[in-house]
Formats: structure tokens, sequence, C-alpha cells
């Protein structure tokens, strides 16, 4: 078996890289840690990131992505980003069916971003096999 994987980079794509930038920055006040050029990654944790991409051959369409940040303070996170005035699509309420309480907001591409927090503390500490 091959090494763990150690940290991972979610990717998303836009047409306006400063605009995104500038939300993921400025707005949300992610670290800027990596300019490629046409991507720009921001850390997310320790070991996970989320790069911003203007490429001409990407993916296109955003139906189905949702972006999910684990957090306890979602109430905290949801007032953070109304009071900069990032459009909220849903409050902060509890998901019976998920185990989860959040709250969801659109990037200004259309990205789906949710802020979660798990009922199960444990949540990562388990594996199914």
């Amino acid at each position: 078996m091959p090494a763990p994987i150690s940290q991972s980079i979610v990717f998303i794509y836009t047409d306006d890289l400063p605009r995104a930038a500038t939300f993921f920055r400025e707005v949300m006040e992610l670290d800027f840690v990596v300019d490629q050029g046409s991507c720009h990654i921001f850390r997310l944790t320790a070991e996970s990131y989320l790069g911003v991409c203007h490429l001409p051959d990407r993916p296109q369409g955003k139906v189905g992505v949702t972006i999910s940040l684990v957090s306890d303070d979602v109430d905290g996170w949801h007032d953070f980003l109304v009071a900069k005035g990032v459009d909220c699509v849903r409050p902060p309420a509890a998901s019976a069916e998920f185990g989860v309480y959040s709250t969801l907001f659109l990037s200004p591409d259309g990205y789906r971003i949710e802020i979660q927090r798990f009922a199960d503390q444990d949540w990562n500490e388990r594996r199914i096999d």
C-alpha cells in the first residue's frame, strides 16, 4: 500500500480570477498560499486547501458542487458572512437526516458554500469497513 494521503486540495473554476480570489481572501479571510498565475490556492486547514482557477479548458457548470467546510461555530460564520453581504441561501438549521447543523451561502461564481458542524463530534475518527 502506498503512503497515506497527507493533504487535500479541491479545485473550482471561475471566469473572473481577481473577483473570486478577492472573495476567498478578503471576504472569507482565507490565507492565500500559492499563486500559480491562473490558479490561486487558499488554506482551509493545516492540511486542506481550496484552489481557484481560470483555465480555458476547465470543466463547466456548478450544479451539484458544494464546498463543505466544518466548523464548531456555524452561527459565527453565518453572522460573519451575512455582515459582509454574502448571499445566504439557508440560515443555520439542524438536519436530523444528515446529523449536521449548517448554513449555506453562494460564492460570486455560484458555488454553494456550506458551513457545518456534525452532531457526532468524532465523525472523522471512524473507519467504515
